[in-house]
């Protein structure tokens, strides 16, 4: 790519992307943002930089180069994608200790009765869905994403530490509250990380490579889980367990805080030049980076985008099925089947047809555990076990809904909105889930099953929806181009791209499906 086309006024490279420039072009003169606080972060860097001129074509150079910007691309992957996956394994490692303690000993030490241990794990929700506004727009303020995320991680890790201490039900209900409140901020803030730093069809791979961690704790967990076992003190072997991926999780919220980047202009382990480099790659998502100020306009827009209301209700209806489908010998088949997902969605430039492929063999699965164990009573083994398998694949549906979200919602505060209705989605999702499989309904778990089958064809009609939908903006949008002069697109596609201005008021803006 060449910079020579933004070269204008005084020699500042980068002057066709300041929306505060009234347009030469429309004769009303129009300005995409008034003031750089209302801008993208990236413009402000830009606009303000001392050495503009000799950044631009020291960027420039490294996106003309092919071999440059391979290592540019690989120097972003291996900074950004090891810290999200360790964050995301943690979390997802964390929050189901409760399950891998619960044949340690923890119910018996803890006096826990009926639906006490079901009440824990709905408790860790709670606290998530309590937390997930306040702490997404309290990240958005502080606008340090990295060290947020990481003082989190260590404070949650604390708390999980904590659990050790427990003796009673009441003492692990608030230490499960609690660890839902400081895990909240994660999912949301690692889509903006990846909406930051890659294109929209690198985003569903990025995705995956730290959403494949819920499928791996499923085998590391449970190995650990069984070590700790056999653990020969004083100390029950479930206060070791908890003891020890406290103090790990401690650390990697450590070297969370001090190494992951905040963003691509606060990112001190990048030059200038390849700071300027990742902007002008990333320049036609026509999302921007992030902005500070909270604005009123755009979190009611959201409140108003029939698209979040359907990104919600497929979030709440892929997982359901999580509670459900359990501590099945299918966390490799969930490994593999998200990392093909999320190449799948992005070589194919198609989120919804990938989603609706890994979807349906779940439904499959449900539905010959329901014809083959109708009460607890396995009339075929084999079938059972292939069924249990299939059971892993739809774990990557969210995972895509989380890649849509970061593909297709623009301005800041817009995004921050949407990221924390999802993850509050997701939690309503979870609770409902924890409820639905009852213990009076032991071994058979009917209800459970259909539940499965039910909300997951209900949710291949809500993608559907989605696709539609997104097909029908990208057509009203071509539609607004089609009125304007190619001089005035190309000068307004530069001025939208930093302008923090959300999806719904970009005509650029292009909705993937």
């Amino acid at each position: 790519m060449s910079f020579e086309n933004e070269k204008q006024e005084k020699g500042n490279p980068f002057a066709a992307l300041d929306g505060r420039k009234a347009s030469i072009v429309d004769p009303r003169g129009e300005v995409t943002v008034k003031t750089l606080k209302d801008a993208d972060e990236a413009l402000s860097f830009l606009e303000n930089h001392p050495r503009a001129a000799e950044i631009a074509e020291e960027g420039g150079a490294i996106l003309e180069d092919p071999v440059q910007l391979k290592k540019l691309i690989r120097k972003i992957d291996f900074t950004i994608a090891p810290l999200l996956a360790a964050v995301y394994f943690l979390q997802f490692l964390d929050k189901t200790t409760l399950s891998y303690t619960a044949v340690m000993g923890i119910r018996t030490d803890t006096h826990l009765v009926g639906q006490d241990y079901s009440n824990l794990s709905m408790l860790f929700y709670v606290g998530f869905l309590a937390a997930e506004f306040p702490t997404q727009y309290l990240a958005q303020h502080i606008s340090r994403l990295g060290l947020y995320l990481g003082v989190n991680i260590m404070i949650w890790g604390l708390i999980l530490g904590f659990h050790a201490a427990c003796t009673t039900y009441a003492g692990l209900a608030i230490v499960r509250t609690l660890l839902g409140i400081f895990e909240s901020c994660v999912a949301p803030i690692l889509v903006l990380i990846i909406a930051m730093w890659y294109k929209k069809m690198e985003q569903g791979r990025r995705v995956s490579w730290f959403y494949v961690c819920n499928s791996l704790t499923q085998i590391f967990g449970g190995f650990l889980a069984y070590g700790v076992s056999f653990a020969n003190t004083k100390f029950a072997s479930w206060r070791i367990f908890y003891i020890a991926i406290g103090a790990m999780t401690m650390v990697i919220g450590l070297l969370v805080a001090l190494y992951l980047p905040d963003s691509p202009v606060k990112a001190r382990r990048f030059t200038d030049a390849e700071k300027v480099a990742v902007l002008m790659r990333v320049k036609d998502n026509q999302s921007g980076t992030q902005n500070a100020v909270l604005k009123k306009e755009q979190v009611l827009e959201t409140f108003k985008d029939l698209r979040v209301y359907l990104v919600c209700l497929a979030t709440v209806l892929s997982s359901i099925p999580n509670a459900l489908v359990l501590n099945t010998p299918s966390g490799l088949v969930g490994a593999v089947c998200v990392l093909l997902v999320g190449y799948l969605s992005d070589k194919w430039g198609d989120r919804s047809i990938v989603m609706l492929i890994c979807i349906l063999p779940t439904i499959l699965g449900a539905g010959m555990m329901i014809g083959l164990d109708p009460g607890g009573i396995p009339a075929n083994k084999a079938g059972l076990l292939a069924a249990s398998f299939l059971t892993g694949t739809f774990g990557a549906a969210f995972m895509l809904l989380l890649a849509w979200n970061a593909s297709n919602i623009a301005g800041h505060s817009k995004k921050v909105t949407t990221n924390a209705l999802t993850l509050i989605s997701f939690c309503v999702g979870n609770i409902l889930g924890t409820q639905t499989f009852q213990s009076y309904q032991a071994p058979g778990y009917i209800s459970g099953k259909i539940s499965i089958v039910a909300t997951l064809s209900a949710l291949c009609f809500v993608i559907v929806a989605l696709r539609v939908y997104n097909d029908f903006l990208n057509k009203q949008n071509q539609k607004i181009l089609a009125g304007m002069s190619e001089e005035e697109k190309r000068e307004m596609r530069e001025k939208m791209a930093f302008a923090d201005q959300t999806d719904r008021k970009n005509p650029f803006f292009v909705y993937t499906h």
